[in-house]
């Protein structure tokens, strides 16, 4: 019996090894929302995901690039278009490059959305070791107005966006916003070494916020400060944005109800 029971734990303990081992291998499930899925010629599946539903404005995007066998390919050549497909014409609107995250083994980038389908088409053109493939996407209009665009003193058209936060809050929030010139209908880069004057304003009350600090320029043509939401509610936050001494956007607005 002793002996019997040396092999029986000894069993039990490999059987418990294994299954951790096991469970180290396995892959982390994506807790995303997934967009769309497709296979290319190279037996690559390409699988488009978002950290919340699609709507009017910018969005983090992610692909993940798994091989015929399921296994994560990491050093692919991935790109991505966005494209608006209208009935006269076609065009794109701001974007990041997809970069390869080891941490999360999917390839992070980001869109903005700058108006809803309707009867017009938005798509994410993906182009993976040069073979494109075609996300269709609907976007409807997000509950209130999170990107704009705006034709400037020199004019340039601009579209400013607000990266949004998970949550608000009453009190000091971080805030950040992005800023991109129409160079044509299919290239926006973004713009650094702006100033930005931030007035936040409640309508409904009649009312702004004091100790808020204005955006600055962090790289990438985003720009980060603090505002102060003194009660919830509905929120215009304008924007006067400046190039040197020069106003080229008197006022631009984004819309926040939380």
């Amino acid at each position: 019996m002793k002996y019997l029971f040396i092999i029986s734990t000894a069993f039990l303990f490999l059987l418990s090894s294994c299954k951790k081992e096991n469970a180290q291998l396995e892959k982390p499930a994506i807790t995303k929302i997934k967009i769309g899925e497709v296979v290319n010629s190279q037996n690559l599946k390409a699988t488009m995901w978002s950290d919340d539903s699609i709507a009017t404005g910018y969005h983090k995007l992610y692909l993940s690039v798994t091989d015929a066998s399921g296994n994560d390919v990491n050093n692919a050549t991935v790109n991505v278009l966005p494209l608006m497909k209208m009935s006269m014409m076609t065009h794109s609107s701001p974007f990041e490059k997809p970069v390869y995250n080891p941490a999360s083994k999917l390839y992070e980038f980001a869109v903005v959305f700058t108006m809803p389908s309707g009867s017009d088409s938005w798509s994410v053109k993906a182009t993976i070791n040069g073979e494109d493939q075609t996300f269709n996407i609907n976007v409807p209009a997000a509950k209130t107005k999170l990107v704009g665009s705006y034709v400037g003193t020199d004019g340039s058209k601009y579209v400013v966006s607000l990266v949004p936060l998970k949550k608000w809050e009453v009190g000091l929030n971080d805030i950040k916003i992005l800023v991109n010139k129409m160079a044509d209908m299919m290239t926006f880069p973004s713009m650094d070494g702006l100033n930005i004057q931030m007035t936040p304003e409640m309508p409904s009350m009649g009312h702004g916020s004091p100790n808020n600090v204005d955006p600055t320029s962090i790289d990438g043509g985003y720009y980060k400060g603090r505002i102060n939401y003194t009660m919830t509610g509905d929120w215009r936050i304008h924007f006067k944005i400046r190039k040197g001494d020069v106003v080229i956007i008197d006022d631009a607005s984004i819309d926040i109800l939380f």
